[in-house]
């Protein structure tokens, strides 16, 4: 097995000495370093040039990747690309945690920190590293992220209230009493958030007869469908929304479609559009009988 091989087999962050005992593997990873294949951390620490930045950090600094940072690891939905990787490491860890030539990280120092284990990724586990967003991260960031980990069954409510520990607490359980689990997206944490604020009562993932699951509910008669960027746009699916919207208007449903760019950047476009048919009188009684709504 040859260094890089060795290196990719460690997920591309290793010491030296793990990776090149002999002469010849010295040698060969300096051929690898000159060609900017691999890079120095320092302190014998080495790591392939494509490795994620934070895995870097992680790996050399002996810290856990947490907060915003854990969410493409833990495949859960954000609203961007966070900017700053966000480590945790032990409260009591003094040393300075910063890598010369990597980006400068967020550091959380953790009282209840949990050393990395079950995997060679050193991730926090999920209910620290969403209590982390919890507290850190704007309210929005932070909901879209516990919906997400919610509608997947990689938390609970309760776990998440027992982790919520130390400044920030009251912060972060307001922003946990917003969260809801069957939001199945960002798009849809974003849209449920912005009519709840705008005073509208509003069920997500709600099961109509006849229909199936319908991303949002408000008031009980206007139905709010979030389209994303490609998934309505095969044919089969276009035909599928064209014959439940047609069955949700024979029950006395009024069937609103937003894009992800109006729900993210023209939230203010949505409340309008709900209110017009609600003030309006478009949006008849569901007929008893017809119709039955299940959350």
């Amino acid at each position: 097995m040859d260094v890089l091989e060795r290196l990719t087999g460690l997920d591309g962050v290793a010491r030296r000495m793990d990776v090149a005992r002999t002469r010849e593997q010295r040698r060969e990873l300096q051929e690898l370093v000159a060609a900017s294949v691999v890079i120095q951390l320092g302190r014998g620490w080495v790591a392939r040039a494509d490795v994620e930045h934070a895995l870097m950090l992680a790996r050399r600094l002996d810290a856990s990747i947490t907060c915003v940072s854990a969410a493409p690891y833990y495949r859960l939905a954000t609203l961007d690309t966070p900017p700053v990787i966000h480590l945790a490491v032990p409260y009591d860890r003094n040393n300075q945690l910063v890598v010369p030539g990597l980006p400068r990280p967020r550091v959380h120092r953790e009282t209840g920190w949990t050393s990395p284990t079950g995997g060679r990724i050193p991730l926090a586990p999920v209910a620290d590293a969403l209590a982390r967003v919890l507290r850190c991260q704007p309210q929005l960031a932070a909901v879209t992220m516990v919906d997400s980990a919610l509608n997947q069954g990689l938390v609970t409510v309760e776990e998440l209230e027992r982790s919520l520990r130390g400044p920030g607490r009251t912060a972060g359980l307001a922003a946990l009493a917003r969260c809801d689990g069957r939001s199945r997206s960002a798009t849809e944490t974003k849209a449920r958030l912005t009519l709840v604020d705008a005073g509208f009562t509003v069920c997500a993932g709600v099961i109509i007869s006849g229909v199936g699951e319908v991303d949002l509910l408000v008031d009980g008669v206007v139905v709010v469908e979030c389209d994303g960027f490609a998934y309505h746009s095969r044919r089969r699916q276009f035909a599928e929304d064209r014959r439940r919207d047609r069955e949700l208007l024979a029950r006395g449903y009024v069937v609103l479609r937003f894009t992800w760019h109006e729900v993210m950047n023209q939230p203010e476009l949505v409340v309008a559009e709900v209110r017009k048919v609600l003030s309006s009188g478009a949006a008849g009684h569901v007929r008893p009988g017809l119709a039955r709504a299940q959350r």
